[in-house]
């Protein structure tokens, strides 16, 4: 027995000096890979550290001038920097969608004229104070005309998208689309994403999502920002890379509230907002694009979105689409137009209103409907409005507007002091020579500008810098036992973001055994039992060796009747499976209507609105008869009956 316990300590010893070895060894190949990135011309850098000792290498990556380029809309032949906002108009958004009779849908426009139903877009006018450029726990005393740094952020978060999507989602050298054909509708990548996914796309969106921050809620720290990239969970921790994707790097070190919420940053955080949009944009498209560590190079349809875009004749299909995933997730899309290859090769083929043909998409007039009617619908006509010079933005930026707007990006965290002097350098050399009396034009020259920025940031390439491999992984199941949904949130061995959602009642989730929770909370506030779940697995984790085969373990966790937190561990024992018809607690009955058979009694039960979990129908019908659950039968089941 001594000498099993020996082995241990001595495993856990190497594994711990092996962890730090490869976090030291990466932090000074970063530091090191900064101040080389001239040298090395910027090309693609990576290295195994220390003989193999890490799982993940460190990359760093960036594009040329040239590939940028390519990225970018052409006027008569030659690169048109153009940075077109739109201006001094009223845009009609948040609209109802009426059937129309042929079928499909469209946008009620007549009757869209109700007050919170149109924009009136005014840059200076409505953000024309100085703001101060602190962030949460991060003063400055700098600070900038408010409306500058909203153009500057949707000018950034156009330009980062289109490369994230196309150079970060390790889809080989030449990237994620096919550069050297057009799309379907005859244009060149960079004519065809800057009429769709221009700085008037991400208005468009933070419209749809919060009229630009007026509809956020006052007087609170958390509201998931202008463009709403949810937390916790959700899009945040897709972001951090908890499904084999996202953009951990940077990612797994930002803290949300801080780069995201309204209220915690200058200019509502449209900066920190309006560029997670864009990395999120890269992270959705990789899901359906065969970019994941399980489907790479996988030719089914449902992992070929990055085709289906460059095929498809419908002029909106990328801003429809990407907002469709942006709204439903992006696994929606696999369900509907990437469902089968003969809906794909059909839905590509169709060229105007994709958006109303029912093999594409499924006939619901719900929010998803609308996202993708309305956020092209004002895409295009925000875009349309910015080629007129009278409603179209423009402003004088000095050189400390720029540099501040960088610093900004450098406080969240996106990059290091290192890399962010680099960019700096660059555009501070382009500024010098497109400047007159120390200003230049937004619209006419900060694009040229924003391109020396972008070439000398690195591209986060998907999945880099976040939870090793799942095959690697020793985990164990935590059931939910709770009568309500909790959040649960741990780290992985490593230290690094690991799961990150709500987990409904009588559900499970997957947990590394060598992480730890960094929180358990039920979601209506009852307990945080954060504190007590680490202790439950640190006691699991003493009774496993190393041969504990991972998920062959289980702990459960409820609430006892006098509010304390109890967790119970043991061999992985999955729960009963539920007979075809029959009430079950883990199911989450989204819609009215659902017929259940309760095991208790035999009799049949309807569910008046949205339930998961709680008490059985017939105990919920005994102490509340006009509550969720009603009896919709006059005798008991006869099968469940001769059953028992």
């Amino acid at each position: 027995m001594q000498i099993i316990i020996s082995q241990k300590r001595y495993l856990y010893v190497f594994s711990l000096l092996m962890t730090a070895l490869s976090w030291w060894a990466e932090f000074y190949l970063k530091q090191y890979v900064e101040e080389k990135m001239d040298i090395f011309n910027k090309k693609h850098l990576s290295a195994c550290i220390l003989l193999g000792l890490c799982t993940n290498a460190f990359a760093v990556k960036t594009i040329s001038n040239e590939q940028y380029q390519q990225l970018l809309p052409q006027q008569a032949n030659a690169v048109d920097y153009t940075i077109s906002l739109a201006d001094k108009v009223t845009v009609n958004y948040h609209c109802e969608i009426i059937e129309t009779p042929d079928g499909g849908y469209d946008i009620d426009r007549e009757g869209c004229n109700k007050p919170g139903q149109f924009y009136s877009i005014d840059w200076k006018g409505e953000f024309g104070t100085i703001i101060n450029l602190s962030i949460k726990d991060k003063p400055s005393s700098a600070t900038m005309i408010e409306h500058k740094l909203w153009a500057l952020a949707f000018a950034h978060a156009s330009a980062s998208s289109r490369v994230q999507m196309q150079y970060g989602l390790r889809k080989g050298a030449s990237g994620t689309f096919d550069l050297t054909k057009p799309f379907a509708t005859g244009e060149r990548f960079g004519d065809y994403f800057d009429r769709q996914m221009n700085p008037n796309y991400f208005v468009s969106k933070g419209l749809q999502e919060s009229s630009l921050g007026k509809d956020l809620p006052a007087g609170v720290d958390e509201d998931d920002g202008v463009l709403q990239i949810e937390y916790p969970g959700s899009a945040w921790a897709e972001l951090q890379g908890v499904v084999g994707g996202g953009f951990p790097l940077p990612y797994k070190d930002l803290e949300p509230q801080t780069v995201l919420s309204s209220h915690t940053g200058p200019a509502r955080n449209i900066l920190g907002s309006s560029i997670s949009s864009g990395f999120y944009n890269g992270s959705a498209l990789a899901i359906v694009s065969g970019s994941l560590p399980w489907n790479q190079g996988s030719d089914s349809s449902q992992d070929s979105m990055h085709l289906f875009i460059q095929q498809s004749k419908d002029a909106d299909a990328l801003s429809m689409l990407m907002s469709f995933m942006y709204n439903r997730g992006p696994y929606a899309a696999k369900d509907q137009v990437l469902r089968t290859q003969e809906i794909f090769d059909h839905c590509v083929g169709i060229a105007e209103d994709l958006e109303d043909d029912w093999t594409c998409f499924q006939k619901q007039n719900d929010f998803g409907a609308r996202y993708i009617r309305q956020i092209p619908d004002v895409t295009n006509t925000l875009t349309l409005a910015a080629k007129h010079s009278a409603t179209s933005y423009d402003t004088d930026l000095s050189w400390s507007d720029v540099s501040n707007y960088l610093d900004v990006l450098e406080a969240y965290g996106f990059y290091s002091a290192a890399i962010t002097a680099k960019a700096k350098a660059a555009a501070q050399q382009s500024f010098d020579t497109l400047s007159s009396n120390g200003v230049i034009s937004y619209r006419t020259d900060f694009g040229k500008v924003l391109e020396q920025i972008i070439v000398n940031l690195p591209i986060y390439e998907l999945g880099e810098g976040g939870p090793y491999d799942e095959l690697g992984k020793k985990q164990f199941y935590l059931y939910n036992e709770y009568s309500g949904t909790s959040l649960v949130a741990t780290s992985n061995e490593a230290g690094q973001a690991d799961v990150n959602e709500f987990v409904l009642a009588k559900n499970r989730v997957a947990v590394d055994i060598n992480g730890a929770f960094t929180q358990l909370k039920t979601s209506d506030g009852v307990a945080d039992c954060t504190a007590q779940a680490n202790t439950a697995l640190q006691a699991l984790k003493a009774s496993t060796d190393e041969a504990y085969v991972s998920l062959s373990a289980q702990i459960t966790f409820t609430i006892n009747d006098s509010g304390a937190c109890t967790f119970e561990s043991g061999p992985h024992t999955p729960p009963p499976q539920v007979k075809d018809g029959y009430w079950d607690a883990s199911k989450l009955y989204n819609d009215p209507g659902n017929i259940v058979i309760d095991d208790i009694d035999c009799f049949e039960y309807t569910n008046a609105w949205y339930v998961v979990g709680g008490m059985s129908p017939s105990k919920a019908y005994s102490a509340d008869e006009w509550g969720v659950w009603r009896k919709s039968s006059a005798l008991p089941n006869s099968t469940c009956l001769s059953d028992k």
